[in-house]
């Protein structure tokens, strides 16, 4: 098991095993154990090749964003598949309640000045910090995957983990990657007719099509087109091991809106104009997706001073929601 979710561990065995074959070739005399050991010497080395690949693409947050206090806010540890680290704002009166889902390599920090802002509507807030991020528990293989099952887990408890006689209605917010994990939320959603109904979701600059993230892979690892559709087929079998509460993903097309994950009824997406990380392909396969459904109440916008990242203040992002929010 410690094989599957340790990212170096297997290309650490494989180096080894290469090493003590090629002793073996170079201290031995006998053609047919030389040929045997060669054969096993080239399998294994294109497997510690394709298992480096893997080990580099599965990549693990790291320097965690650090914690914040102020007023109000308490911190809390919630123990899922993961354990989880919250911050949460409620003020003892009814009100709506917002989760905010920062972006990869974020936190809750990063998502104080957007709480601010829907604390000023009159929001409950909780801030949910993905596994590896913050203060929640290290992950070694890092999959959104994984993030979703574990956000599922968190809002079914919700009820026991924090005082939901004081919300009225929950509204979900997720930043870059927080939009990818909101996306699956909402399809495992269907499932459990048991968890609070939610009223509608805001996904601000949302990562949409994981297609897009495993084409820059290929290019940042300089993998060969001709070892593209081998690298997918084990990339994903490492994927479906660490994610046994989610179908095998055989296709790509799998990980992508809308397929990865579909929002039915309120919506709304507010995306950075000059997205100088993810660009717009992502935005437009989202609206793409989304426009041929009648069930789907979606309005977009694009904002034109708002940046993918760093944007923990924005007032035009800050006005849309609210108004949103009051046409509703």
């Amino acid at each position: 098991m410690i094989l599957g979710y340790s990212r170096w561990l297997r290309p650490l065995l494989l180096l080894s095993l290469s090493i003590f074959l090629g002793a073996i070739i170079s201290t031995n005399q006998q053609f047919f154990i030389l040929i045997v050991i060669g054969i096993l010497g080239i399998v294994t080395l294109f497997n510690l090749i394709l298992e480096t690949w893997v080990a580099l693409a599965f990549i693990s947050p790291g320097n965690k964003k650090p914690d914040f206090e102020a007023e109000g806010w308490v911190s809390k540890f919630h123990y899922l598949d993961s354990t989880i680290h919250s911050k949460s704002f409620f003020d003892g009166n009814v009100r709506p309640l917002v989760i905010l889902i920062h972006g990869w390599r974020s936190g809750a920090s990063s998502m104080k000045g957007r709480a601010a802002a829907y604390i000023k509507m009159g929001f409950h807030v909780i801030l949910f910090e993905l596994p590896g991020h913050g203060k929640s528990e290290s992950v070694s293989k890092w999959t959104a995957g994984h993030a979703a099952t574990t956000f599922m887990q968190f809002y079914d408890n919700l009820t026991e983990e924090f005082d939901t006689s004081l919300v009225s209605e929950v509204y979900l917010h997720g930043h870059s990657m927080g939009g990818f994990v909101l996306l699956r939320f909402s399809k495992n959603l269907t499932s459990n007719p048991s968890s609070l109904p939610i009223a509608g979701y805001v996904l601000e600059s949302p990562m949409t099509c994981y297609s897009l993230i495993f084409e820059e892979s290929l290019n940042t690892l300089h993998i060969p087109r001709i070892a593209e559709k081998i690298f997918w087929n084990r990339l994903a079998k490492h994927f479906n091991y660490i994610n046994p509460k989610i179908p095998d993903v055989t296709d790509i097309s799998q990980v992508d809106v809308p397929k990865w994950g579909y929002i039915e009824g309120r919506c709304l997406v507010i995306q950075a104009e000059h997205d100088n990380r993810l660009g717009l392909d992502h935005f437009n396969q989202l609206i793409t997706s989304h426009q041929s459904d009648i069930n789907c109440k979606l309005e977009y916008y694009l904002v034109d001073d708002l940046t993918h990242a760093g944007a923990r203040h924005n007032k035009n992002r800050d006005n849309i929601i609210e108004s949103w929010l009051k046409s509703l």
